[in-house]
C-alpha cells in the first residue's frame, strides 16, 4: 500500500546519498536525467548539489546511479514484455530467488536491487524477455518518484533497504562464481588500484572490490580484513573507521558465500 505522505524527493535523495548511493535528478514523471551525469558514476553528489537540484526542479524525480559507485545492480522486470513470466520460468529452472530490496515501479513492474559483485557488470537489455539489468553505467528511477502513469515508485512492503539486506546477484541474472570470474579485471587493474590514494565517495566501493578480488582467490577472510584495515589507513583520504571497513568486508564475504571471521 502506498504511503499517503511519502518523503520529499530532496529528503529521499539525501537519504540515498547517506547510504552511499549516487543520486541524480530525473525528469518529472520521467526517466531521463536532468543533468550530465557521467561524473556521478565516479562520485556521489554532495548535500549542496542535491539541495540545488531540487530547488531548481522541485517536481523532479530522483534517480540512483547503478554500478560500483553505489554498490548495486538492479534487475528491471517489465510486465509489458513478459517479465513476470520470464522471472517465474527462471525460478522454476534455478530455484527461488533470495529475498532482496524491491521496488514496485508504478507501471506494474518490479526493480530487484542486488549487491554489486565487485567486478564490472555491464547493462543488459532483454537478458530474458521483459527483463533488463542496470549495472555499471546505468541508472534507475527510485521511490518516491512519480511514474508516467501518475503512480509512485514505492518500496515493496518488507523489502525496503531498512527491512532487508541486498542479496548477491543470483545466477538467474548472470551472477555466481563462473560469471564473476569470466568478467574479472586484468591483473594490471588491481596492481594500479592497490597503489592509488582513494578519496571520499569511492572508498567503500574500492574496499569492496579489493576484498572480493582477494576472496575469489582463496585468501582467508580474517587475512582480507586485516589487509583492508591497513590499506584503508595508508590509502584512503581520509580513512574510514575500522568498524566501517570491517562492515564492508563482512558484506562482501556474505556475498561470496565465505565464512570469514571479521566482526562488524
Amino acid at each position: 500500500m502506498e504511503d499517503p505522505q511519502p518523503a520529499s524527493m530532496a529528503d529521499s535523495a539525501r537519504a540515498y546519498a547517506a547510504r552511499a548511493w549516487s543520486v541524480i535528478p530525473m525528469q518529472p514523471r520521467g526517466k531521463r536525467p536532468l543533468v550530465v551525469w557521467h561524473g556521478f558514476q565516479q562520485r556521489i553528489a554532495g548535500e549542496d548539489e542535491i539541495a540545488h537540484w531540487f530547488s531548481r526542479w522541485p517536481d523532479a524525480n530522483v534517480g540512483i546511479v547503478t554500478g560500483q559507485i553505489s554498490g548495486i545492480v538492479v534487475v528491471d522486470v517489465d510486465p509489458r514484455h513478459g517479465g513476470p513470466a520470464s522471472l517465474a520460468e527462471a525460478e522454476s529452472r534455478l530455484g527461488p530467488l533470495e529475498a532482496t530490496v524491491e521496488v514496485a515501479t508504478g507501471g506494474g513492474g518490479l526493480h530487484l536491487y542486488y549487491a554489486h559483485p565487485g567486478v564490472t557488470t555491464a547493462n543488459r537489455v532483454a537478458m530474458l524477455p521483459g527483463i533488463d539489468l542496470r549495472g555499471d553505467g546505468g541508472c534507475v528511477v527510485a521511490p518516491p518518484s512519480v511514474h508516467p502513469s501518475g503512480r509512485r515508485y514505492a518500496w515493496v512492503a518488507g523489502r525496503s533497504p531498512e527491512d532487508v539486506a541486498l542479496a548477491p546477484l543470483p545466477r538467474h541474472f548472470g551472477g555466481g562464481d563462473a560469471g564473476l570470474r569470466s568478467r574479472g579485471h586484468p591483473s594490471g587493474h588491481w596492481r594500479r588500484l592497490v597503489r592509488e590514494d582513494i578519496v571520499e565517495g569511492a572508498r567503500n566501493n574500492t574496499i569492496a572490490s579489493l576484498s572480493g578480488h582477494l576472496l575469489w582467490r582463496g585468501v582467508d577472510g580474517d587475512v582480507v580484513a586485516e589487509l583492508m584495515l591497513a590499506w584503508n589507513r595508508s590509502h584512503c583520504r581520509p580513512p574510514l573507521s575500522d568498524a566501517e571497513v570491517l562492515r564492508v568486508v563482512e558484506s562482501v564475504q556474505r556475498m561470496h558465500g565465505r565464512d570469514g571471521g571479521a566482526a562488524a
